[in-house]
């Protein structure tokens, strides 16, 4: 026990021995001493304003900083007007696939209030799938929605439905 408290007692005597390194090329013997850093002279970074009559002298990185800024902005506002009006504005492009859509969609629910023997066929996979009778529908209106393809592909839902699709697409 003796021996083991001799041992720290040199340990805590060399720790305390120890000098902090590195200090000495420091006015005021570290970095964080006063009079290191650049004091405040109450102009923005430091700058002194020019004497009267003379201009501010430019910086060598100046000119290559507003070039960058200048050439910045002239691609923006080329790539701006130089695109299609289709490509900015959505109604350009949706308005018309959206009726596209709609009028194949019209079609489609016609031609199955037309065929009953397709809306029986509806009926009994929308019971197979849990759905209501007011659902089969939305069968319909789904056909090209990533759940529903997903389920035809992976045989979740019944391939009869891929067929009566099939139908009225025809």
């Amino acid at each position: 026990m003796n021996r083991l408290g001799q041992v720290l007692r040199l340990g805590t005597r060399t720790l305390r021995a120890q000098r902090g390194g590195g200090a000495a090329e420091w006015p005021g013997g570290s970095f964080w001493s006063e009079g290191t850093q650049t004091g405040k002279n109450g102009f923005l970074f430091g700058e002194l304003p020019p004497k009267a009559g003379e201009g501010r002298k430019i910086q060598w990185w100046e000119p290559i900083w507003y070039g960058g800024y200048a050439a910045f902005f002239a691609g923006i506002y080329a790539i701006y007007h130089a695109k299609p009006e289709e490509a900015l504005d959505i109604k350009y492009w949706a308005r018309p696939r959206a009726e596209k859509e709609l009028d194949v969609e019209m079609k489609m629910l016609d031609k199955l209030s037309q065929r009953p023997d397709l809306k029986d066929k509806l009926t009994s996979i929308a019971k197979q799938l849990n759905l209501v009778e007011e659902e089969i529908y939305d069968l319909v209106l789904m056909r090209s929605e990533y759940k529903v393809l997903l389920g035809l592909h992976s045989g979740r839902v019944p391939t009869e439905l891929q067929e009566v699709y099939d139908e009225l697409a025809a």
